[in-house]
C-alpha cells in the first residue's frame, strides 16, 4: 500500500530502527513496509500514524478514498 511513511519519519528525524522498536519488528521489515510493497494490518498502521503524530490519511493517502 502506498504511504509516506518514509518522508514523514524522515522529516521528524525518526530511523527505521526507532521505528522498528516501537512496532516490535524488524528495520527491515520497516523497509518493506515503507516501500509499499506489503499490505499490512490497521492495527499496525494505527501505531504508525500514533508514532509519527498523523493522520491515517496523511500516512496512507489510499485510506481516504477507502473512505468515500
Amino acid at each position: 500500500m502506498e504511504n509516506n511513511i518514509k518522508k514523514i519519519r524522515k522529516k521528524l528525524n525518526i530511523t527505521q530502527k526507532q521505528l522498528a522498536r516501537y512496532l516490535r519488528i524488524s528495520q527491515q521489515a520497516v523497509s518493506y513496509i515503507e516501500s509499499g510493497n506489503t499490505n499490512i494490518s490497521s492495527q499496525r498502521m494505527i501505531k504508525i500514524c500514533k508514532y509519527l503524530n498523523h493522520s491515517i490519511v496523511e500516512v496512507f493517502p489510499e485510506m481516504e478514498i477507502v473512505n468515500k
